[in-house]
Order: structure tokens, then sequence, then C-alpha cells
């Protein structure tokens, strides 16, 4: 029989948009038709409108391939003296919390780049601070993602590396990525239990979502698979 397809709450990258994220995932790469027939992607703009001056200096090339508008989850910003601020970030928690109130309910959440960020705190919540209301989600999706440096998260972080987080997590990320190096992304991993943990690790990966080989997208497949008819926390545990 047929089964309803998973629902995934999806978020894109830094100054793109949800349109952007659906044609990176569906028209310049393989990602979305890897997943197959079994999935149902619901992209969200973020919540800041990129400013006009940075919007500006975009390539032409690349406003033709992925128009404007844009907008950004946060805007990460390192004063003189190393400290770092996360403009938004804290709006932004609340403003998915809200959609996933009301569109949801999302078996899983999936993120790129900054989206990829904004997906492993969704995750860090999950697990260490359910009294924020965020709605439960079965699974992650993170692609080229670095953990958050907001000092207001430094709890969250260092809880999730005392106490690993126990959701099943499809990792994906590339060795020839000069925005979120390897090392950065190997970093998010860690905050996870190994045993939950899916790792597609493309060597000559860039920065963009992949075009994947047969093996790693069946594996991608196979991943969300394990979740397609299971319902209720005993399902998820035995999918792990």
């Amino acid at each position: 029989r047929n089964m309803a397809p998973l629902r995934i709450a999806c978020f894109h990258s830094f100054r793109m948009s949800s349109g952007c994220l659906r044609k990176q995932m569906s028209e310049f790469s393989n990602f979305a038709a890897s997943l197959g027939e079994q999935v149902e992607f619901r992209y969200l703009d973020g919540l800041h409108r990129c400013p006009p001056e940075k919007e500006a200096q975009m390539p032409e090339r690349l406003k033709t391939l992925l128009p404007p508008p844009y907008f950004e989850w946060w805007n990460a910003r390192e004063s003189d003296d190393g400290a770092v601020s996360y403009d938004g970030e804290a709006a932004t928690l609340a403003h998915v919390t809200d959609f996933m109130q009301r569109e949801g309910p999302f078996d899983g959440v999936l993120g790129f780049s900054q989206g990829g960020s904004l997906a492993h705190l969704l995750c860090m919540v999950q697990e260490h601070d359910k009294a924020r209301g965020l709605p439960a989600f079965r699974f992650a999706i993170i692609l080229s993602a670095r953990v958050t440096r907001a000092p207001e998260r430094a709890p969250l972080l260092a809880a999730s590396r005392q106490q690993p987080i126990r959701l099943p997590t499809l990792l994906i990320y590339g060795g020839g990525d000069n925005e979120v190096p390897a090392a950065m992304t190997r970093e998010l991993r860690d905050t996870f239990d190994p045993a939950c943990v899916t790792e597609v690790f493309l060597p000559e990966g860039k920065h963009r979502v992949p075009m994947l080989p047969p093996a790693e997208a069946a594996c991608c497949r196979a991943f969300v698979g394990r979740f397609a008819g299971a319902t209720g926390p005993d399902a998820v545990r035995a999918a792990m």
C-alpha cells in the first residue's frame, strides 16, 4: 500500500531562499530525486531579508541562476576582540518553532550550510531544551554545516558534547569545501551519538548541494526509507 510521504522542513543557506534551495536540490543536483517519492519537502524562507547593499554585491551570474529575494537565518558578526554575535538568531528560532507548530507535524528537518547549522540547533534543542516547545521530529539531514558559535547557545553545545544527541542523522559533506571545511562538519558530527549518524563524505565535494554518485544516492535513499511507514518513538528506535 502507498504510505504517506515523509514531510521534511527544509532550510536554505545564508542569503539564499526557499526557491533557491528547491532549485539546488531538484535542478542543479540529483539530491531530491535520490530521496525519491517517499518524501515531501516543505521549504521555508529565512526570517531576515538580505540587506539591499549586500544583494547588489552578489555576482550577476548567481542572481540569474538563483534569483532574489534572498534571506538569512542570522548574521554572525565577529568584533575586533574576537567576540561573536548572532544577530537575529533568537528570533529565527522562535519563527521556525512557530512554523513547525503551524505547518507540522514534520518527520524530519533538512538544512544546507547556514540552514544546516539551524537544523543542528533544532537537534540540540529537541535533545536538551524540551521546555522550548519545539515540535518533535524523527530525523535530520545536514549538508555542509558547522556548529553555532552563538554565545547564548554555548550551554546547549556543551550539553550535546557531554550527552550526545540520539537522533538519527544523515550528514553529507565534502573534502573540497572551502567555505565550511570538512573538519568543521566533523566537529558538528561529534555532538551526535556515533550509532545515530549516517555519514556521506564526498572527497572532492565542494560547498554545494551535491550531485550524488549511485552508491551515495542509494545510501541517502535508504536512510529516509527507514522512517517510511514507521510512526512513534518505538518505530524510531527500531529504525536506528
